[in-house]
């Protein structure tokens, strides 16, 4: 009765069954490897090692097509040679018209007062009163502008050009002064008697004689300067005519080689 009363369990006495050991670091296993990657760490992904470059794939030639292109004709342009500009005597011309106009007032003022001094004693000042009007500087401006025209018509040419066009200076300037001693004694207005009065004195005023005389002879005197700069100017040009023609055919040669190749 004792043994057996012994051997049987009672019920504080029932126990359960213990787990295993090796199921818990399976299940941690399982756990972690479960896991999703989006849980991993960033820097993980940040790592520069972990970047790399993305190249497209290039499409293949299809069949029947060249991989290269066909060459395309070079085209070169090639600038000609500009003509020279033509030199002229223009510019120094007009700096020689201003010298030939002060000197031209120069010599009409000593022609001036030698007329007077020849008639009397007493006409120098009424030749220094005349010296100061504008009957005076009209034909000095006249002279200017007639030769400055001259100039520039002449341009480069010779110094035979500036002796024979003085006449011509010569008689603009005389009917400039006529015209301005006509105006300056007030014949507009009066009978025809008193014009024609004034107009034969003033075609006859030995004044208009010496302002002609001046005006002829100061294109002979400055017109050697206009000539030379001409001589100058001609042969500038010569050269650059020639070497612009050497240069064209050198172009034209260049031109020709090319298109044969």
């Amino acid at each position: 009765m004792a043994t057996q009363s012994s051997s049987e369990p009672t019920d504080d006495q029932t126990t359960e069954p213990a787990a295993t050991p090796a199921e818990t670091p399976a299940a941690a296993q399982t756990d972690s490897t479960d896991a999703p990657v989006d849980e991993q760490p960033a820097a993980a992904n940040s790592s520069p090692a972990s970047t790399t470059d993305v190249v497209e794939p290039v499409a293949a030639p299809e069949a029947g097509t060249t991989s290269a292109a066909p060459a395309q004709p070079t085209v070169v342009f090639v600038q000609a040679p500009q003509p020279p500009k033509t030199r002229g005597a223009r510019g120094v011309g007009a700096l020689v018209a201003l010298l030939g106009a002060a000197l031209f007032s120069a010599a009409y003022a000593l022609l001036v007062l030698l007329i007077a001094i020849i008639g009397s004693p007493s006409g120098i000042a009424p030749a220094l009163q005349f010296l100061s009007s504008v009957t005076f500087y009209l034909p000095v401006v006249i002279f200017f502008l007639s030769y400055l025209l001259l100039i520039v018509v002449v341009n480069r040419g010779g110094w035979w050009a500036h002796v024979l066009g003085g006449f011509l200076v010569a008689l603009v300037v005389w009917i400039g002064f006529v015209g301005a001693a006509i105006i300056a004694a007030g014949a507009f207005g009066a009978s025809a008697a008193e014009v024609n009065s004034v107009v034969l004195q003033q075609l006859t005023n030995p004044l208009g004689f010496a302002a002609a005389i001046a005006a002829r002879e100061v294109p002979i005197w400055v017109g050697g300067l206009v000539s030379k700069r001409g001589r100058t100017a001609r042969a500038r040009n010569a050269e650059a005519r020639t070497a612009y023609e050497q240069e064209l055919a050198e172009h034209r040669a260049t031109l020709s080689a090319n298109t044969a190749v």
